[in-house]
This record gives C-alpha cells, structure tokens and sequence, in this order.
C-alpha cells in the first residue's frame, strides 16, 4: 500500500507541474506517516550553494550516456570550486 500512496503523490505533483495547476511542492518537503495515516510538511530552503540551484551552479547539463561518465569521469566531472 504504501508504494502505491507515495507513486500517486508523486504522479499527481508531475501532472500540476507539466499542466500548471495547483501549488506545487516546490521549497516544501511532505512526511507520510503510514501508521498513524497523518502528512506533515516543511519548509525547506533553497541552499544558495548547491551545485545545481545555487547562486554559482556547476552542474549545468545532464549527461545521458552513464556508462561514457563511468569509463571517464574526468570528461564528465563538474567544474572545479
């Protein structure tokens, strides 16, 4: 059951976010406690160092080829600090 509440919160959030409908879970992190059937939510800010989001990004392009990454990670690793 649990896999199956989580899939749907998750499917639900890429449906508002593809159509732009509803509020999106963006800066909110939602718990699901199972046992007690209870979802709590917090806020959580955005680390303006973070590699991908932050002010100085360093991770800028998704590689698809991971077996390429693997075999040269000199090639694929982001820019130094």
């Amino acid at each position: 059951m649990l896999p199956g509440v989580i899939g749907v919160m998750m499917a639900t959030e890429a449906i508002k976010y593809i159509i732009g409908i509803g509020e999106p879970l963006i800066g909110r992190l939602v718990i699901y406690d199972a046992l007690g059937m209870k979802y709590h939510e917090l806020k959580v800010p955005r680390d303006k160092n973070c590699p991908i989001c932050g002010e100085n990004p360093v991770i800028t392009k998704l590689y698809d080829d991971y077996d390429a990454a693997a075999e040269n990670p000199e090639t694929y690793a982001p820019a130094a600090d």
